[in-house]
């Protein structure tokens, strides 16, 4: 039996939609105002950033391996590399928003929205990250079509 390796399998159309949809669930619940959602909130939030930042980097040439392996789940490090790539409509909002960005990740690598953890926690304001979201995905989705269009 053959298996399908990441590469045929994930794309980065594949990635934006699914950060497209982790954002839309991510809205339904905040929108819902029940004050017990805010982790499945934030891991939402944090999931559809992943995908996201990834989607640009996958379309940019970085590979399924290096984004496995060397960024992981961090959100931090995935932005920066979006950064350093220095694309005039995507790498200055990330700029913009990586102090956000760096606060959930913490949490978001290490489980903590997953996974119950007692103590004070400082997140980002919800309302940030939306708008992080609402101006990232609209200036991907060209680059990840154009990869997709290349394929």
């Amino acid at each position: 039996m053959n298996e399908i390796s990441d590469a045929d399998r994930t794309s980065a159309m594949g990635l934006l939609t699914d950060a497209k949809e982790m954002l839309a669930a991510a809205k339904q619940l905040h929108d819902s105002d029940v004050w017990k959602v805010q982790r499945p909130t934030y891991y939402l939030l944090g999931h559809s950033i992943e995908v996201a930042l990834k989607s640009f980097l996958l379309a940019n040439g970085t590979s399924q391996g290096t984004l496995k392996k060397k960024l992981g789940h961090n959100l931090g490090k995935a932005a920066r590399r979006v950064i350093a790539a220095k694309s005039n409509s995507v790498s200055p909002i990330v700029q913009e928003y990586l102090a956000a960005i760096d606060l959930l990740s913490h949490y978001y690598q290490a489980k903590e929205l997953e996974y119950r953890v007692t103590g004070v926690k400082t997140f980002p304001a919800k309302e940030t990250l939306f708008a992080f979201l609402d101006a990232i995905i609209p200036k991907i989705e060209p680059v990840a079509y154009q990869a997709l269009q290349k394929k």
